[in-house]
């Protein structure tokens, strides 16, 4: 059977025709955005002389990846990762990229997949690579690339594998929303499909019946592996087993439940001597709640707060004022544009309020106990958009700790001590940022530009 010929009109042709015309506009966009923030880290590094300054090249590189960062919501890594990526990108790649013909995730695909491979290799499949980039997918397209590499050097790509193997393996872990967190693991391809296989393994001992997607019985399956447990079947009938082995004495699936009977209205046992009904209701640490005795007697009299638990009060849902209105975020940085020369700060000594220094204040280094409370209210680096775990970073103090006169300088107590990676410690001792901790947690800092950031404390 021959293919249908397909009737083409003008107004679908020219359509098609405006889709690849925005594709290539905003390829190109790209392009232009990674040329001006080159150039924008290039005019920055080049500004003041190191020797004068004490700051050197080195910082002022960062310190401009991280202003570009705050500006754009972004991080550092990102940010810095982006820019390399430009400035190792071949001149034909690059063309491409600038002219549109190719996007920005496939020109990834192809700078990562030829990141060490030897010039004159690169400059062999260079062509092959542009001509595979216009017609497939970015994961095909590094499929192809690896399989050009080894065409053109095996001996190169054994030996970059095996390093790659024992150097690049690596865990991330990214806090997502509703209290879920992604875990993204970087293995081998052999450990990957062993992985995947122990997973798969686990998921089909279970049942048709069992209620969850394929997703999350992998999700599951992964969990237990991960415990050293047997993915446990949810359908109801091995729900229902699991049940009635915890409880031998529940009564068997399908069985009535028997009910218990109601207690007399003139006999002493339906109190327990204290004023307080026992029927109906569980003892207190039961799991389950009893069966509600009939309501065969005669109207119950006594007060509500005596027969029946006392309601919990409602959670305080009131709108709490705040000055400025809006969020947390934009009445501070209204206050502090409306007046930026006034005194904003919570606690500008550092002494976080108090006259006398409570003991280990005036001790540079924090104690143990004092820094697991600082980790645990602050589970990332202070920085803007920085989502370096706590555990890896530095313990800066905001105000800054005198090593010659520690009474006088900002003492090492729990509000004047933060979580601050290497990276952003460096820039803030070298004075290129600065921070301070406003009322209400809020972290303000100003970059080298002046320009306002602020970190709403953590929930």
């Amino acid at each position: 059977m021959g293919l249908r010929q397909a009737v083409w009109t003008t107004e679908d042709q020219s359509a098609l025709a405006d889709v690849l015309c925005a594709r290539r506009t905003i390829n190109a966009a790209a392009a232009s955005e990674l040329a001006l923030m080159d150039r924008y880290v290039r005019g920055r590094t080049a500004c003041p002389s190191p020797w004068v300054t004490g700051v050197t090249e080195k910082d002022l590189y960062s310190s401009a990846i991280c202003e570009l960062a705050a500006a754009l919501s972004s991080t550092f890594a990102a940010v810095h990762n982006e820019l390399q990526m430009w400035r190792r990108l071949r001149p034909l790649v690059r063309n491409s990229f600038v002219d549109g013909s190719l996007d920005r995730e496939r020109v990834k695909t192809i700078h990562d997949h030829l990141l060490h491979a030897r010039p004159e290799t690169v400059v062999a499949i260079e062509a092959e690579i542009l001509k595979a980039a216009a017609e497939m997918a970015p994961g095909t397209l590094g499929r192809e690339i690896d399989r050009l590499l080894i065409e053109a050097d095996a001996d190169w790509d054994r030996a970059v594998r095996k390093r790659a193997a024992r150097t690049e393996k690596r865990i991330r872990l990214r806090r997502r929303a509703r209290g879920l967190s992604s875990l993204t693991t970087v293995m081998t391809d052999g450990e990957a499909d062993e992985q995947l296989s122990r997973i798969e393994a686990e998921v089909t001992h279970l049942h048709p019946e069992d209620p969850r997607s394929d997703d999350q019985r992998r999700g599951d399956a992964q969990t237990a592996l991960m415990r050293g447990e047997t993915l446990l079947c949810e359908c109801a009938t091995c729900v229902a087993s699991r049940d009635a082995d915890a409880d031998p004495e529940a009564p068997a699936h399908g069985e009535p439940v028997p009910e218990i009977p109601a207690p007399s209205d003139a006999g002493s046992d339906a109190h327990d001597g204290t004023g307080t009904e026992t029927a109906g209701f569980a003892p207190s640490g039961s799991e389950f709640p009893l069966r509600q005795p009939p309501d065969t007697g005669p109207p119950n009299t006594a007060p509500p707060d005596a027969v029946r638990p006392e309601t919990p009060a409602p959670l305080d849902t009131a709108t709490r004022s705040r000055p400025g209105g809006g969020t947390l975020i934009e009445r501070w940085r209204a206050m502090v544009e409306n007046n930026p020369h006034g005194v904003h700060v919570l606690h500008p000594d550092g002494h976080g309020g108090m006259t006398q220094p409570p003991p280990g204040a005036l001790t540079y280094a924090p104690s143990r106990a004092l820094a697991a409370r600082v980790r645990a209210e602050h589970p990332y680096c202070l920085h803007p958009g920085c989502n370096v775990p706590s555990e890896r970073c530095d313990l800066d103090h905001i105000v800054e700790f005198d090593h010659r006169h520690p009474e006088r300088g900002g003492w090492t107590i729990e509000s004047n001590i933060g979580p601050r990676c290497r990276l952003h410690h460096n820039l803030k001792t070298r004075k290129l940022w600065r921070t301070e901790l406003l009322p209400e947690g809020v972290l303000h800092i100003v970059d080298p530009l002046g320009n306002h950031y602020f970190t709403a404390p953590t929930l």
